[in-house]
């Protein structure tokens, strides 16, 4: 099995942040609703739970946000939402990080990896090297499928 990462610093800093930020930001919003003057306090109470939900969400998440390759099987598992596609049905890997396949029953579907979206931007600035592993991850999966290179940009090149 293939696993696709982002760098150690990158996760660190996902979980260091994002999650935490969420749950201060989702506290200070919910504690607005315990003032003694303050208007609509059910739905600020409910606002900044969201907030702190979606903070332990995404601190329990964080470990796990990856691109599996196994032998039959791509499973994506993002911050909020994990899927998978049989390999055997993958037909494209789009420069976006879109997925499309078709399951057992025929059906199409199409799917974005959101930990592999900015894989086609390599400007050559001093920020590039921050994300070209994700240029190299779809490259990856792009192998691994068989899919073909489709470029989804008409003005590209191919």
């Amino acid at each position: 099995m293939t696993v696709i990462r982002p760098p150690r610093w990158e996760r660190v800093l996902n979980a260091i942040v994002v999650g935490p930020l969420l749950i201060v930001v989702g506290g200070s919003v919910a504690s607005v609703a315990f003032e003694p003057e303050a208007s609509a306090k059910g739905f600020v109470f409910v606002l900044g739970s969201v907030f702190v939900a979606l903070g332990v969400w995404c601190l329990v998440r964080a470990r796990h946000v990856g691109v599996r390759l196994s032998e039959e099987t791509l499973l994506y598992r993002g911050f909020m939402f994990s899927w998978s596609a049989p390999r055997a049905g993958i037909t494209t890997v789009l420069d976006d990080a879109f997925v499309e396949w078709r399951d057992a029953r025929g059906e199409e579907h199409r799917r974005q990896m959101w930990l592999l979206t900015q894989a086609r931007e390599d400007d050559g600035t001093v920020f590039a090297p921050l994300w070209r592993w994700r240029r190299e991850g779809l490259l990856q999966v792009r192998g691994w499928a068989g899919a073909p290179a489709v470029w989804d940009n008409p003005s590209r090149p191919q």
